[in-house]
């Protein structure tokens, strides 16, 4: 049961990340960010959400690499 609790746990915040990242591509969210932030830290910002997305990403661009 712990197992399942902590598979949908992690779920949960994969969607959550999932879907600041995808409002961080916004152009609105983006111009307000900068405002708000400063160009460097949301520079930093950014760096860090592609990171992240493409950690999470390469084991499925590893299987799509290895199929004809």
């Amino acid at each position: 049961m712990k197992k399942i609790k902590k598979a949908l746990v992690l779920a949960c915040l994969g969607c959550l990340g999932y879907c600041i990242a995808k409002l961080l591509r916004t152009e609105a969210a983006q111009d307000k960010l900068f405002e708000i932030l400063g160009e460097d830290k949301y520079l930093k910002i950014l760096d860090t959400v592609n990171l992240v997305g493409d950690l999470l990403s390469w084991p499925v661009n590893f299987v799509k690499a290895l199929l004809p």
